[in-house]
């Protein structure tokens, strides 16, 4: 079998240019039509810091190496922190990448048709196009292994002439250039992959091949040990700091990363490359299966074809995946986006495949020469045998064809999928709260969330104070209660993204103080999340109707108010009428009473709430009856002076008739259900509920 095809290199230029332009193409395509994950966001933000303090952030908080963010800060303010701006970086890096690939894979095989194959499925790949619209390092980490290795090939077959003292007619200036010649590509080797190193700690594994592939082939790169074992010491030497770095993040699963079992590491890192994160297992796993016996395919002919070039690419796949798997066996140490730096070989090695299909039908046989000698073409003489030959040809060129198409298919799928399918987003769409908060702030509101989720912080409008309770993980409960009515208090509306995070505040502790202690007006629900927005309790203060009343047990009402989504009042104020207070709705309009009570401490009983509205001929239209709070705050639980918000959802029956009516409130005993009295001020019954002072007046459709 054979991947030599032959192409003019006119024809191998205009075909490069091609799969470059769909590369670029598909890795701008929709760039930031998808919200920032939380990564990508935090990258953003520690891009931002100043320069002098990116080694501490690497030293402390964050798992990667500095460089990263060292060559996004110019990036950053040049080009500025959107979204489509920042990914811009990874989808140039990414698109370079393809064109090293070619490069590299043209220089070592001296052969157009695989690195052409190969830079087109890597074009393509869903995995590389993920991570080339993501803010992380990742597509420069495969960019720098490239031209590493590509550097490393250079210098290992750069010229070893020695240059005598005889030779009088060569000028020192020429001396010079030769020398030059032979030093370039082992500096550039050397920065190439300490500028990997300090990009991600996995190059380490790169290395590792890159030796294991040296000393594999000690006889041909004999002329070249010192040189090469310059460079190592040299590495090794500037890689210290970086290790010292890495050596803090060891022990620990640093961002969030979970023990995966063996066997599910070895099927992520498989279909992982073929299809990426956005495509259902079951496909992955056929595409998997079906195409794992094409790279192996790929790794015998290369080694068959030269043992050189052929552990080159071999080593540039097997040792880094192998590597990051056995690194993480019974560890937290895995994730699929780790493997990217071997890709690039292993698309080559699938390339390999497919073209060695395709010819597999030119059966060589070694004639009776000795050993050594070129295999010729068997000479056929049989009809019948030349017959089956060609069926062999077209079966295994449609083999081949069916097989590529197949790849070509779940890749297409994986793609749909992440540019259209929201269960496969890469993060919620953190954008349209900041849409929908930038379109509805005012003066005095203030931004709030319970997990210190980088995206969020990103996407909170810039006009609003912006604040994270708790900011740090295991805070106990009281430090996150006095925090959150510290700012509830310095406030008049509070924008809250409630996210319950382990560690942080996932009994939702800040959620429950708002919704006791201020009033929640509007919830909005986007995917994957809710916004809240509540008034402050210095808000409900200005704003309450005030109606007093005393109830026996202890409650006591502070007054009620009828709010919109955006914490205006409803209610018209009336003077000329018996009731203080108008609202005027239509059937199955629907409207949300809220109570303001006080607090006289623990209640001796659970007690119920009920609201009732009641028409003017003593019917009850419509009510509703619960504990306080939505049914999450016992009075069994309440702290005396504590004041307590309680809402009321009620709809205005369909049908109804028009006319005016009143709304009722009272207490019972959740127990009993014997109401409780309310009291006047020398303590005497005046009833078992109060009537507040406001009336709902309902009017006929249309008038």
């Amino acid at each position: 079998m054979s991947i030599n095809f032959r192409l003019s290199p006119g024809l191998a230029r205009r075909a490069s240019l091609l799969i470059l332009l769909l590369a670029f193409f598909l890795r701008v395509y929709q760039l930031d039509s998808q919200s920032l994950r939380g990564d990508e966001a935090a990258t953003v933000l520690y891009s931002a810091l100043p320069i002098t303090d990116l080694w501490e952030l690497s030293r402390v908080t964050d798992p990667h190496p500095p460089l990263y963010y060292l060559m996004l800060h110019p990036w950053q303010g040049w080009a500025g922190e959107s979204a489509w701006a920042m990914r811009f970086a990874g989808v140039t890096a990414s698109t370079l990448a393809v064109a090293a690939l070619y490069a590299l894979a043209h220089r070592t095989l001296r052969t157009a048709a695989a690195p052409l194959l190969a830079a087109a499925l890597l074009a393509v790949n869903p995995l590389q196009i993920w991570l080339a619209q993501d803010i992380r390092s990742y597509p420069f980490f495969t960019l720098l292994g490239l031209l590493s290795s590509w550097s490393l090939w250079r210098a290992l077959h750069s010229s070893q002439k020695p240059v005598t003292s005889n030779q009088k007619s060569v000028a020192s200036s020429q001396i010079y250039t030769l020398y030059a010649s032979r030093s370039t590509p082992w500096l550039l080797y050397l920065f190439t992959t300490l500028a990997c190193f300090y990009i991600h700690y996995y190059t380490a594994f790169l290395i590792a091949f890159q030796g294991l592939f040296v000393l594999c082939n000690g006889r041909r790169f004999w002329a070249q040990k010192w040189p090469w074992l310059a460079s190592q010491v040299t590495l090794a030497l500037l890689m210290i700091p970086g290790l010292q770095l890495a050596y803090n993040f060891v022990g620990e699963a640093a961002g969030g990363i979970d023990k995966i079992a063996t066997p599910d590491l070895l099927r992520l890192a498989s279909t992982s490359l073929l299809t990426g994160f956005t495509l259902a297992n079951t496909w992955g796993l056929w595409a998997s299966l079906l195409l794992a016996p094409l790279w192996l395919v790929g790794i015998v002919v290369l080694l068959r074809r030269d043992f050189v070039p052929g552990s080159f690419w071999t080593l540039f796949f097997a040792i880094p995946v192998l590597g990051v798997i056995g690194l993480s066996i019974d560890r937290p140490f895995f994730k699929e986006r780790f493997l990217i730096q071997a890709q690039p070989a292993f698309e080559l090695l699938l390339a390999a495949g497919f073209l060695s299909l395709w010819r597999a039908s030119k059966w060589r046989i070694p004639n009776s020469e000795p050993a050594g000698q070129v295999w010729q073409v068997a000479t056929i003489s049989s009809r019948n045998t030349q017959y089956a030959i060609r069926n062999t040809l077209h079966a295994s060129r449609l083999l081949a064809s069916l097989l590529l198409a197949f790849l070509l298919w779940v890749n297409f799928l994986a793609l749909a999928n992440y540019f259209a399918n929201p269960a496969y987003a890469k993060a919620p769409p953190w954008q349209l709260f900041h849409d929908y908060v930038s379109g509805h702030a005012r003066p005095g509101d203030v931004m709030l969330t319970n997990f210190p989720e980088a995206a969020v912080s990103y996407y909170s409008p810039n006009e609003l104070p912006f604040y994270v309770i708790p900011a740090e993980r295991d805070l106990p409960a009281a430090s996150r209660l006095a925090q959150t009515e510290q700012i509830a208090e310095a406030y008049q509306r509070i924008w809250f993204l409630p996210l319950l995070r382990q560690g942080f505040d996932e009994q939702g502790d800040v959620l429950n103080w708002l919704d006791r202690h201020a009033d929640r007006v509007h919830q909005i629900f986007f995917p994957d999340y809710n916004l809240n927005l509540y008034l402050s309790p210095p808000a409900i203060d200005a704003s309450l109707i005030g109606q007093p009343v005393a109830f026996a047990h202890g409650p006591r009402l502070r007054g009620y108010q009828i709010f919109d989504k955006d914490g205006d009042s409803r209610l018209t104020p009336l003077e000329a009428e018996t009731a203080d207070y108008l609202l005027t709705l239509e059937p199955e309009d629907q409207f949300a009473l809220s109570l303001y009570w006080l607090s006289t401490g623990p209640g001796d009983a659970s007690y119920t709430v009920f609201v009732h509205l009641i028409a003017a001929d003593g019917f009850n239209r419509a009510g509703q009856d619960n504990l306080p709070v939505w049914g999450s705050y016992p009075t069994t639980l309440w702290q005396s002076g504590e004041k307590i918000t309680d809402k009321y959802i009620l709809t205005i029956p369909a049908g109804a008739p028009p006319g005016d009516h009143r709304l009722r409130v009272g207490w019972y005993n959740s127990t009993t259900q014997e109401r409780v009295p309310v009291v006047d001020n020398q303590g005497q019954s005046s009833g078992d509920f109060t009537t507040l002072n406001v009336i709902i007046r309902v009017k006929t459709v249309g008038n």
